[in-house]
């Protein structure tokens, strides 16, 4: 076995995975019509479930700024100012600050939240020299040296939010007179609340939020926000108040087709690790077709259209043509993005790259001497584990999905009534249905972790199967 295929496999075991862990967005980022929509001034929410690239999207915009709509080629999205105006960096309030001021807020009340949004936006401007942007004097003083003393100051703001609707007025103004744009964006809105034992906090939180750029959408041109949520605070902001039906035409949805998931592959491959000339001619091998971004080679290169048969070509080179012996077997590049797939038939780029790194990781324990870079068991052991991956991230979000645990071992398709039992007995988190079974049977259908096939038996896609250790009768077995 050469030394390159070691690299090779190293390399793609390199694969960053998470947004938060990419150095440079703009090598890696694959930009779609939906991003291209997402980032047009009249779009506010920008929707996606976890692991869908909202993340990537807000990392990329702060990092290129007003250079944003030369990266994506389209004279529609304007030259901006990004401005970070909420996400998990240190010079915003932190998750337990914020959990302290919803426990201090009455329920039913969100002025407080809506003052903290408002004055902490204006705070954000001011650092960001954006014209005209001053937080008034009263709240500058209370919140001068100790910005994460929300109790000091955010009851200043709260009585002073004519001042501060007056200082936002005054930017948009600013703003228009120098025929120039911002954008405020939001991210990690779901980390919020995880504190709790219920969902009350991030509700509340997001909420105000939203109801806070739902206004400004209509009153400012110039000053926008970008708002990156997951699809169910967005529901929940949506049944929140009288107005809400206004946010779905000001809303885009990140999703992706298989051949989106195999380009962002290839460029995640291309353009980031430790071997990039030895994986672009492996890439170049595997019939992939690369040409330089272009804004110019500071971006990185792209990968052509990849139609079925460059996916064959891909799958092929990677794990070999079919997956297994005998009449059941299936073609690699069917195979991949089938494990990987929700119930309602969404797949996120997450688990697309996990399932490659994880596999190339398997494969270095003993690669092949020669062939394709690794054996199908290695993406079936790699599937284990980007299962187990997706079933935490989910459970972070939505306790409930912990009741999976009472079906390890069992074996899908399930009766109805039988599933419905299962569920009904609590595991040792908390997750607020009680025995309840019926209920959450009913939340792991909407949010595509059990399926009902048309006879009318419930089954558990593989995405959350094998995480969980559930069995498929005739289906492959789980990796050990």
């Amino acid at each position: 076995m050469s030394l390159d295929r070691k690299a090779l496999l190293g390399h793609m075991a390199a694969l960053a995975t998470d947004a938060d862990a990419v150095v440079n967005a703009s090598r890696v980022f694959l930009p779609l019509p939906s991003h291209r929509l997402a980032l047009r001034p009249e779009i506010v929410i920008i929707e996606g479930s976890r692991g869908a690239g909202k993340t990537a999207l807000f990392h990329l915009v702060n990092e290129l700024g007003e250079r944003i709509s030369e990266f994506f080629d389209d004279k529609a999205i304007p030259a901006a100012t990004w401005v970070d105006a909420f996400s998990e960096h240190a010079v915003h309030p932190s998750v337990n600050v914020l959990d302290q001021l919803v426990a201090k807020t009455t329920t039913g009340s969100d002025a407080p939240l809506r003052a903290f949004w408002a004055a902490h936006l204006l705070a954000r401007l001011q650092g960001a020299s954006v014209p005209s942007a001053v937080l008034p004097a009263a709240i500058a003083k209370d919140r001068d040296g100790a910005p994460q003393a929300l109790s000091s100051w955010v009851p200043t703001a709260e009585r002073e939010i004519a001042s501060i609707m007056g200082a936002l007025d005054a930017v948009d103004s600013a703003l228009a007179s120098r025929k120039k744009l911002v954008f405020a964006s939001y991210d990690h809105l779901d980390r919020l609340g995880l504190l709790e034992a219920n969902r009350s906090t991030r509700q509340r939180l997001t909420r105000a939020l939203v109801a806070l750029w739902l206004s400004f959408s209509t009153r400012y041109k110039n000053l926008r926000g970008k708002i990156f949520l997951r699809p169910d605070l967005f529901e929940e902001a949506e049944r929140s108040f009288a107005d809400a039906s206004k946010l779905r035409p000001r809303s885009v949805s990140l999703e992706w087709d298989v051949e989106s998931l195999y380009r962002l592959l290839t460029r995640h491959l291309a353009n980031e690790g430790p071997s990039i000339a030895a994986m672009r001619d492996w890439l170049g091998s595997a019939g992939v077709d690369l040409s330089v971004h272009p804004a110019g080679s500071a971006f990185g290169v792209m990968p052509d259209d990849m139609g079925e048969r460059g996916q064959i070509n891909f799958a092929k080179k990677l794990a070999g043509e079919v997956m297994g012996k005998g009449p059941k077997k299936g073609y690699t590049h069917r195979w991949i993005p089938a494990r990987l797939k929700d119930a309602g038939g969404r797949i996120v780029p997450r688990s697309f790259l996990r399932l490659v790194a994880y596999a190339a990781k398997d494969a270095l324990r003993d690669p092949p001497g020669r062939g394709p870079l690794m054996e199908p068991p290695s993406l079936v052991q790699a599937l284990k584990e980007t299962s187990k991956d997706r079933v935490n991230e989910l459970r972070e979000e939505y306790p409930f999905v912990g009741r999976l645990a009472n079906l390890r071992d069992k074996t899908m398709l399930m009766d109805r009534k039988e599933m419905i039992r299962l569920l009904s007995q609590p595991t040792a988190e908390t997750d607020g249905f009680s025995k309840d079974g019926e209920s959450v049977f009913e939340e792991l259908l909407r949010i595509g972790v059990l399926e009902t096939r048309a006879d009318g038996r419930i089954d558990v896609p593989d995405i959350y199967r094998y995480g969980y250790g559930v069995k498929r009768k005739g289906g492959a077995a789980a990796p050990r």
